[in-house]
C-alpha cells in the first residue's frame, strides 16, 4: 500500500467516526463510490477501532477473522504423540501454546498448536518448516530455544523452551521499569537480536508480550523467527497489512517498511525496539494510546517523515539511541542489533547500571564476586603448598601434587571466567555459570580430597602442616556447601527451583 492510499484510507477513517449510524453508512457509500475495496479497508478500520483497546497489542493476523483460532479442542491432560498436556498457558492468532512435558526426553515444554489455515496448505507448510529450522539453530541467553517441529496426526506444533515468568506487558501494568532496571533488560533484549541478526533471522513482532522476564531476572525472547506468514490475497490491506510473503507484525510495533510490501531486514526489529525501549522507560506508548492517534503517527511513518514525539526520555544518550531506532526511513536507523547492541552497552558503563543489577537492585553481586575471587586466590596457592610437602610424603607426593595442580588450575581458571563474565556480560552470567558449576564443583572438591589425604599422611610426623591443610580442605568445603549457595542466591544466579 503506498503512502497516497494510506492517506486516503485514513482520511476517510478519521471523517466516518465523526458519524453514527446511517449518517456514517451513507457517507462512506458517497465518499467510496464506484471503489469497492476502499470501502472495504475503510469499514475494516471502523471495525478495528470498534473493538479498539486491543488494536495497539494485537498482531496484524488477529485482525482477519478468518486467521483466529476457533475453539481449540480441549487438550489439558491428554498425550499428542510423545508429549503429555499440563496445562494451557497462551491463546493467540498463530496459535494455543500448552505447557507439556516430553516423554521421550523427560523434560517439560510449550507446545504451540497452530492454526490449520496455516499447517494444511504445502507452501505454507514448507515456509513454516524453513523458518522453524532457522529459529531453532539460534542458541542464546535471551531467547527462548525452539527444539523441533512436529506433525502429529496431520497437524504442526512447535516444540520450544518452556519459559516461566512474567511478561514485559504484566510488569508494565505497574508502570514504567525502574531506572535501575531499564538499561540492563534493554541490554539483554538488544544482545538477544544481535544474536539472531548474525544468523539473518529477523523475528518482525517484537513486542512486550513476547518478551517474559523469569524469577531468576533473565529475559527470554519468545516466538522468534515464526511471524512470517502469508494471508489470504482477497482481503482488505489491513487486515492483510502486508502484501503476500512479507513479514507480519503488531500494528503499533512494525516498522514503515510493513505497511508496503517492501523488503524486510534487521531494521524492522530495530524500529519495534525502539518502541518498546519507549515503552519500558515511560509506560506509555509512543504513537498514543488509541487506534486514531496510531493511524495518524502510521501515515506519517509511510510518507517518510519520523514521527514527532515532544517528550524526551533521561538520561539524554538513551533517548538518542531510541530516536535513532524509531526512524522512518531504514537506512537512517541503526544497521542491526549488534550496533544497536554496542550503543546501549555504552549507556551502561557511562550510566552504572550493570546487568547484575536486573538480578537484583542492590549491591549482593558484589559478594558474590568477592567470594569467586577469594576462593580462587586459595586454590591458586595450594599447588604452591603441595609442592613444597612434596618430600615429606613419598612416595605419593609427587601423585598428589600434580593431582592438586590440575584440580587448582581448572576451579581457578573456571571461577575467574564467571568474575570476568560478570563484569562485561552480566546477561550471559545466570547460563555461562549454569554450564561452569558441575566442573567448578568437582575440582573443588578433588582439590579438597588431595589435602585431606596429605594432613592425613603427614599427621603424627607434622602435625603443624597437616592441621594448616586440613584447614584449608574444610574451608573449602564449607564454602562449596555454604558460602558459594548463599552468595548464588543473593545474586540471584540460581534457577527459580532452586531458590
Amino acid at each position: 500500500m503506498n503512502p497516497t492510499r494510506w492517506r486516503q484510507i485514513t482520511d476517510l477513517f478519521h471523517a466516518a467516526l465523526e458519524r453514527e449510524g446511517e449518517a456514517r453508512a451513507a457517507f462512506l457509500r458517497d465518499a467510496t463510490a464506484g471503489d469497492p475495496e476502499l470501502l472495504a479497508e475503510v469499514q475494516s478500520l471502523i471495525a478495528s477501532h470498534e473493538r479498539s483497546g486491543a488494536f495497539l497489542d494485537a498482531p496484524a493476523w488477529e485482525a482477519a477473522a478468518h486467521l483466529i483460532l476457533d475453539d481449540e479442542r480441549a487438550l489439558t491432560g491428554k498425550t499428542l504423540g510423545a508429549y503429555r498436556i499440563a496445562e494451557e498457558i497462551g491463546r493467540g492468532g498463530m496459535g494455543v501454546v500448552y505447557a507439556a512435558h516430553d516423554e521421550r526426553l523427560g523434560r517439560d515444554v510449550a507446545l504451540k498448536a497452530l492454526p490449520p489455515e496455516f499447517t494444511r496448505d504445502a507452501r505454507r507448510r514448507e515456509r513454516l518448516t524453513r523458518e522453524a529450522r532457522a529459529a531453532a539453530a539460534l542458541s542464546h541467553p535471551s531467547i527462548a530455544t525452539i527444539y523441533s517441529l512436529e506433525d502429529i496426526d496431520g497437524e504442526l506444533y512447535i516444540v520450544s523452551e518452556l519459559v516461566r515468568g512474567r511478561t514485559l506487558r504484566e510488569e508494565l501494568h505497574g508502570g514504567p521499569l525502574a531506572r535501575e532496571q531499564l538499561v540492563p533488560t534493554l541490554v539483554q533484549i538488544a544482545s538477544g537480536l544481535a544474536a539472531a541478526h548474525e544468523q539473518g533471522i529477523v523475528h518482525r513482532d517484537l513486542k512486550p508480550e513476547n518478551v517474559i522476564r523469569r524469577a531468576d531476572g533473565q529475559v527470554k525472547i519468545l516466538d522468534f523467527g515464526l511471524a512470517h506468514i502469508d494471508t489470504a490475497p482477497d482481503l482488505p490491506a489491513f487486515k492483510r497489512l502486508t502484501e503476500a510473503g512479507v513479514a507480519m507484525g503488531t500494528p503499533g510495533y512494525m516498522a514503515p517498511e510493513q505497511f508496503g510490501g517492501r523488503s524486510i531486514d534487521a531494521r524492522c526489529d530495530v524500529f519495534a525496539f525502539g518502541v518498546l525501549a519507549w515503552e519500558l522507560a515511560t509506560g506509555e506508548h509512543p504513537f498514543g494510546a488509541d487506534a486514531a492517534a496510531l493511524l495518524t503517527r502510521m501515515t506519517e511513518l509511510l510518507e517518510g517523515r519520523s514521527a514527532g514525539i515532544s517528550r524526551h526520555l533521561a538520561p539524554p544518550a538513551l533517548d538518542r539511541i531510541v530516536r535513532r531506532c524509531l526512524r522512518a526511513r531504514p537506512a537512517e536507523r541503526y544497521a542491526s542489533g549488534r550496533e544497536m547492541l554496542e550503543d546501549v552497552r555504552a549507556l551502561e558503563r557511562a550510566s552504572g547500571w550493570t546487568s547484575a543489577r536486573a538480578f537484583d537492585d542492590t549491591d549482593r553481586l558484589w559478594w558474590w564476586r568477592f567470594h569467586q575471587v577469594s576462593i580462587a586466590s586459595l586454590n591458586a596457592a595450594m599447588p604452591i603448598a603441595t609442592w613444597f610437602v612434596r618430600p615429606l610424603v613419598r612416595p605419593f607426593g609427587s601423585w598428589l601434587f600434580f593431582a592438586a595442580l590440575a584440580a587448582a588450575t581448572v576451579s581457578v581458571t573456571l571461577r575467574l571466567n564467571l568474575w570476568f563474565t560478570s563484569r562485561v556480560q552480566a546477561d550471559l552470567l545466570p547460563e555461562q555459570r549454569g554450564r561452569l558449576y558441575p566442573s567448578i564443583l568437582l575440582s573443588d572438591a578433588l582439590l579438597s580430597a588431595v589435602l585431606i589425604a596429605l594432613a592425613v599422611l603427614m599427621a603424627g610426623n607434622h602435625d603443624e602442616v597437616a592441621a594448616l591443610l586440613l584447614t584449608v580442605a574444610i574451608v573449602i568445603l564449607a564454602s562449596l556447601a555454604l558460602i558459594e549457595p548463599t552468595t548464588t542466591r543473593a545474586a540471584g544466579l540460581l534457577p527459580p527451583r532452586q531458590r
